[in-house]
């Protein structure tokens, strides 16, 4: 099992609780479970008053631990306990004392919190080890950051698989520019993208190209004949054959890379493809729609996922007077799609809405009828490379990811741009660390056919 965590986190409290060194440090990790992982909400490192002082062995008082687990109880959250082993180097691990108390203090723990998973850390300043007990037994538990490459120490670096020789006399010219584990992480990631139009089918290509082998595919509609000029990968007999915008996406996959792993849950609003991206690495959202990116947004958040959401536009009269796009990267920890201004909840609300509630509202004239939006595949493709950059940034650490940016197609300019979190967020604040507690499966209305 893993923990997630964002890198700031991970550094506030690798900060507070090395502190004490050379003298051990303890804390409690307000955790919340997110399918097959642990999400962290919280953290509190003991202060040196919360320590026994006759012990041998780093213990802290039993008051101090009934107060915290009498909080996280309150709050609904399981816990992973924390402790420190200062100068143990790279190979920490949990000590005769740890192993012969963990097992009782983790059932102790799992009674008063009715069963929820109980998680063990212990760190030096270079390394860790960790273990989870569960309704079905004791397994490993392995930190999993997430955040800017570089703000992630490497100690807290998940290994990644070199690829074979093979592999990467193939992405020869991709090793000399991001090195040899630069491209095993991109071929270790597991992306699920949502949407496979215009800019979706360009993400899924330059994905292959780069050689990413694991995807969650999320779409259901089919190839019609206004795609093909915009759909990467779609010939002229896809919509003659009334093929899936996913098995286009697939074939293109597969013809760059052979064998590789694809899972095609359906559309996003079914509990099986909310499911799917909550295990995923990376969400790279590609939708004409807000109440699509609220979704994600909210999940993402929850579950501690990055998010990388696209958005192209043209407006005015033909000839059009404005074209260009955005890029946004949601950081768990740092400001989100809300945070930016870049979701309409007006909007989003129309979208999340039955067809049949719909129909009546632009009946009665409460809603607009939506038209055809423009499209240019060179803007798509445009778009699409600045977010391939991006998330290169983000998986190899070349260089800080920039969350936002702006393109404008009429002059040419990329804008980055400003965002701060804001504190009083609706949807990355509340949901934060919630995994499945946050209950975003409540957005599903059906299950993919």
């Amino acid at each position: 099992m893993e923990l997630r965590v964002t890198a700031v986190d991970l550094a506030a409290l690798q900060r507070g609780l090395f502190a004490r060194a050379p003298a051990e440090a303890a804390a409690f990790l307000a955790v919340e479970p997110a399918d097959s992982a642990l999400v962290l909400r919280s953290f509190r490192v003991f202060t040196d008053e919360e320590y026994e002082a006759v012990s041998v062995e780093l213990s802290v008082t039993e008051e101090s631990q009934v107060a915290q687990l009498a909080a996280l109880k309150r709050a609904g959250h399981a816990v992973v306990e924390v402790h420190t082993h200062p100068g143990a180097g790279r190979g920490v691990g949990f000590s005769l004392f740890d192993k012969e108390q963990l097992p009782r203090f983790a059932r102790y723990v799992r009674l008063k919190l009715k069963g929820a998973p109980f998680g063990a850390l212990v760190m030096s300043e270079e390394g860790y080890s960790g273990r989870v007990w569960t309704d079905t037994g004791v397994e490993p538990l392995t930190i999993h950051p997430v955040g800017q490459r570089m703000a992630i120490p490497d100690w807290a670096n998940r290994p990644s698989h070199r690829s074979d020789s093979r592999a990467n006399h193939r992405f020869d010219r991709q090793v000399r520019a991001l090195g040899a584990d630069g491209q095993a992480r991109i071929q270790a990631l597991r992306v699920g993208v949502v949407g496979l139009g215009g800019t979706g089918s360009v993400v899924v290509q330059q994905l292959a190209h780069l050689g990413v082998r694991h995807y969650v595919l999320v779409e259901d509609d089919l190839v019609e004949a206004s795609n093909v000029s915009r759909l990467a990968g779609a010939t002229r007999w896809d919509p003659l054959l009334r093929r899936r915008k996913t098995t286009v996406t697939r074939r293109t996959i597969r013809r760059l890379l052979g064998r590789v792993e694809v899972d095609s849950p359906g559309a996003l609003r079914t509990r099986t493809a909310l499911a799917a991206l909550r295990d995923v690495d990376v969400i790279i959202g590609c939708v004409d729609n807000d109440g699509a990116r609220l979704v994600m947004s909210e999940l993402a958040a929850a579950n501690l996922v990055p998010y990388l959401d696209i958005g192209v536009g043209i407006e005015g009269e033909v000839p059009s007077e404005s074209m260009g796009g955005r890029v946004s990267f949601y950081l768990p920890g740092g400001p989100c799609l809300a945070c930016a201004d870049d979701l309409d909840f007006d909007e989003a609300a129309e979208d999340l809405e039955s067809e049949a509630l719909r129909n009546i509202r632009v009946e009665r004239g409460y809603a607009r009828e939506r038209g055809v939006e423009p499209a240019l595949m060179p803007l798509n493709g445009a778009v699409a490379s600045l977010a391939m950059m991006e998330l290169l940034a983000f998986a190899t650490g070349v260089r800080p990811v920039i969350p936002f940016s702006r393109y404008d197609a009429m002059q040419g300019r990329l804008i980055p741009q400003s965002v701060g979190l804001n504190q009083e967020c609706v949807v990355c604040l509340p949901a934060n660390g919630m995994g499945n507690r946050q209950r975003v499966e409540r957005y599903a209305v059906a299950e993919a056919k």
